[in-house]
C-alpha cells in the first residue's frame, strides 16, 4: 500500500489564483503514480476562506477521489482561525476572527470543515459527530487503520492567544480507548493522523521558547500514552513547516512540512504485506 502524505497547503485563491490548479495537478500526479491513499494533515487554507475548501472538494470530486477510501483530510488551525496578521491593517481583523472562534462558533466552524469533506470521513448518513474517526483500508498484513484526531485548540487569551497551539482533547483520547475502536485497530497497521507537531525543535533562547510555546501540542505526553496503548506505528502531522521524521519513545513521527513551501514535496510511505514499511520525502 502506498500513502502520500501532504500538509499545510495554505490555499488562498485571492492572493494566488493558481493555487487550486497547482494542487489539482499534484493530486492527479500522485494518483497516476499509483498511490492508494492521500492524507492531508491540516492547514488546507491560509485565511479560513471556505470558498477555497469547496474548490478543493470540487477538485477531489472531479478526479474521482472524494471518498473515504482514497483521501483523509483533517483541519489545522488556519482552517478554523485563519491567518494571524500583525500588520496595522490585519490586527483588528485577526482579533475579530479569534473572538468569533470560541465556544459554539468554534464547534460550528470545525463541523463545517468536516461537512465539506464528509465523504472522506464516512458514507454513513447517521454519523453526526466527526472526531475522532477511524477507517480501515486494504494493506499490510491485516489492513491499515487510520485514526484521525482534531488537534485544533479553541482560541483563548490565556491558553491560545495566537490560535496556533494544539490539543488532543481528553474526550477524543477516551473515545479511541473504547472496546469497539480497540477491536477495529487490533492486529492492524495503525496510523495516527493529527495536525500539530509533537516535536518542534530544542529552544536555544527565550525567543525560541516563546515561539515553541505558541505552536506546541499541549498535554502531548497524555496523547503519546494513548497512541502507545493503541500500538500506533506511525504518527503523521504537519503544522511546523519542516519535513522530517523523528522518534519519541520508540514511535515514529513524520512531519510532511508544507507542500506549498516545498513545491510539490510529499511524504511517501509504502506499507508491505508483512507490516514493514519504508518512507522517503520526494518531489513529484
Amino acid at each position: 500500500m502506498k500513502i502520500a502524505h501532504i500538509s499545510d497547503i495554505h490555499l488562498d485563491s485571492q492572493r494566488n489564483p493558481n493555487c487550486i490548479s497547482d494542487i489539482e495537478i499534484l493530486i492527479q500526479r500522485l494518483f497516476n503514480k499509483g498511490y492508494d491513499h492521500l492524507v492531508m494533515t491540516g492547514d488546507i487554507v491560509d485565511v479560513a476562506n471556505y470558498d477555497d475548501l469547496y474548490l478543493l472538494r470540487d477538485v477531489l470530486a472531479r478526479n474521482g477521489v472524494l471518498n473515504w477510501e482514497r483521501v483523509t483530510i483533517i483541519p489545522g488551525n488556519h482552517d478554523i482561525f485563519g491567518k494571524y496578521e500583525f500588520s496595522s491593517n490585519g490586527v483588528s481583523a485577526t482579533a475579530m476572527r479569534a473572538l468569533q472562534s470560541t465556544g459554539f462558533n468554534f464547534a460550528k466552524r470545525l463541523h463545517e470543515f468536516c461537512d465539506i469533506f464528509r465523504e472522506t470521513i464516512t458514507d454513513e448518513p447517521e454519523i453526526t459527530m466527526y472526531f475522532p474517526f477511524v477507517k480501515v483500508l486494504d494493506g499490510g498484513r491485516n489492513g491499515v487503520a487510520i485514526l484521525s484526531f482534531s488537534s485544533v485548540l479553541e482560541w483563548s487569551v490565556r491558553r491560545n492567544p495566537v490560535g496556533s497551539r494544539g490539543y488532543i482533547h481528553a474526550e477524543q483520547r477516551h473515545a479511541v480507548m473504547q472496546k469497539e475502536v480497540l477491536d477495529v485497530v487490533n492486529g492492524r497497521f495503525t496510523i495516527a493522523v493529527f495536525h500539530h507537531a509533537y516535536q518542534i525543535f530544542e529552544p536555544k533562547n527565550a525567543a525560541d521558547a516563546a515561539f515553541i510555546w505558541s505552536m506546541e501540542l499541549i498535554e502531548r505526553e497524555s496523547f503519546l500514552k494513548t497512541m502507545k496503548k493503541l500500538n500506533v506505528k506511525l504518527a503523521l502531522h504537519g503544522h511546523y513547516h519542516k519535513a522530517e521524521t523523528y522518534k519519541i519513545d520508540g514511535m515514529e513521527f513524520m512531519n510532511s512540512g508544507s507542500v506549498r513551501s516545498a513545491k510539490s514535496k510529499i511524504n511517501s510511505i509504502t506499507i508491505y504485506d508483512d507490516d514493514s514499511y519504508s518512507q522517503e520525502f520526494i518531489k513529484l
